[in-house]
């Protein structure tokens, strides 16, 4: 059989439907030809189902950074073919953040879950004392074995976040915004911001390594502080104000109330993560 024959048809191969230019006008599936079986376009394509690389993942990244809460506004709106899901963008930044491990914060260890800063230690302590004692267990190496599977479980669950700020940002949103999905897409939005900075704190700390500069340094805490609260919390305000349509002087209790959110999602999640790996472990 010869390679060059024209694979064009009059009717779409996935769907039947008759065919009215490049792409299906039913199911947006491209009319293929001979050329689409190069080893290169196959190669693409993979990159672009992987990785999400085409001109939706780069415009979406775009006003994720430049114009924060107008994606939000525009998905809900409708013009949702222009970016990439809410749920691939998080998953996109979540497999960085895991893969970069800038902070522990999200899979902290055994001996943290059980310390009194937790508003959990209570119970925790009880039953990782009482798991100790009926399996004969020395804590550090219970404790090697807990981070094992807590770093795995993590991975998966950090999605569990989401719902719980968009819970908190739909009460504080419920006069202006009806549906509880109208938050969650804005938790998907500003979760995704929210991982992406302290990714960047991972790499700014890596950076200020190189200098002479010291852990407990006014530029180190500086630093700290400014990727790890200041530029999401000024985020916050401004995609709060954006998504509720609000004046500044509420915006900004408001964008506290989402960095709160967080906060509070970030304790619900660890209390969970712990149950979890307690359980399997």
């Amino acid at each position: 059989m010869e390679r060059k024959v024209e694979l064009r048809h009059t009717h779409c191969l996935n769907c039947g439907a008759t065919i009215k230019g490049e792409y299906c006008h039913i199911c947006s599936q491209r009319i293929r030809d001979n050329s689409d079986r190069s080893l290169s376009r196959l190669f693409g394509e993979f990159l672009s189902n992987t990785f999400f690389i085409d001109n939706r993942f780069f415009i979406s990244v775009w006003y994720l950074l430049r114009f924060p809460g107008r994606m939000t506004i525009e998905f809900i709106g409708g013009k949702r073919k222009k970016f990439i899901s809410p749920v691939t963008l998080f998953l996109f930044v979540n497999l960085i953040y895991f893969f970069a491990s800038p902070l522990s914060d999200y899979s902290i260890s055994l001996e943290d879950q059980i310390h009194p800063v937790q508003a959990f230690s209570k119970w925790t302590k009880e039953w990782v004392a009482h798991k100790l004692n009926s399996e004969g267990l020395e804590f550090r190496d219970y404790a090697i074995t807990y981070q094992n599977m807590s770093d795995s479980i993590s991975k998966v669950m950090m999605i569990v976040n989401i719902p719980m700020i968009a819970v908190l940002v739909f009460l504080m949103a419920f006069r202006r915004r009806r549906y509880y999905y109208d938050s969650l897409i804005f938790a998907f939005h500003f979760f995704s911001l929210f991982l992406g900075s302290w990714i960047m704190l991972g790499w700014v700390g890596k950076l200020l390594d190189f200098l002479p500069i010291q852990n407990d340094s006014a530029i180190f805490d500086i630093s700290f502080s400014m990727w790890a609260y200041f530029i999401p919390l000024i985020y916050a305000i401004l995609s709060i104000k954006k998504f509720i349509d609000l004046q500044w002087y509420w915006a900004i209790p408001a964008g506290v109330g989402v960095m709160f959110a967080v906060q509070v999602a970030n304790i619900l999640y660890r209390f969970i993560i712990f149950v979890l790996t307690f359980w399997f472990t």
